[in-house]
């Protein structure tokens, strides 16, 4: 009923110039860039992406999908993590995961059955593709531009402080 009375409004003023170019403004286009992958989300998934955003969701999101993108080149195989990393991933994977992880170490020193050994060899990349954008990091000098971000993170007081930072590379 509403479009029946929005087409007689439109169809009686079809020969008003302006309303004809304002409603060139608002007609649907394709979405283009890295918003095209929100294309095919219902209303709940966006709505939830919007809360998440506006960080009005006090859950701690966790858990794992199929990585829509594409991992691009440079590439370097079985590089060892610098230790602090190699400790920083481990435990980001006791925290999200609410598993025991430990490093490769720590497995030798402890008699856990269930712990989880974290291999510190990883394949790095330079640039990884999501939708239609490529992102750099410091490893492809290219892309470098790129490679700049800012990640917030939760501290122990429950503060959320953001620091900016370079990607150094994807693995």
């Amino acid at each position: 009923m509403q479009h029946w009375r929005l087409d007689n409004l439109v169809s009686a003023q079809s020969n008003n110039v302006k309303l004809v170019e304002a409603l060139k403004l608002i007609q649907p286009r394709q979405t283009s860039g890295s918003l095209a992958a929100y294309d095919n989300f219902n209303y709940s998934e966006l709505y939830q992406f919007r809360k998440v955003f506006f960080q009005e969701v006090d859950d701690t999101i966790v858990g794992s999908e199929p990585f829509p993108g594409e991992i691009l080149m440079p590439r370097k195989n079985q590089v060892a993590l610098p230790d602090d990393i190699y400790q920083i991933l481990t435990e980001y994977y006791n925290t999200a995961y609410n598993l025991q992880f430990i490093t490769i170490a720590e497995s030798i020193s402890t008699s856990l059955r269930d712990a989880i050994v974290v291999s510190n060899m990883v394949d790095q990349f330079g640039r990884v593709r999501i939708s239609a954008e490529v992102f750099g990091s410091a490893m492809a000098p290219r892309y470098l531009k790129n490679a700049n971000v800012l990640a917030n993170f939760v501290q122990d007081n429950e503060t959320t402080d953001l620091f900016p930072g370079q990607v150094q590379y994807y693995f």
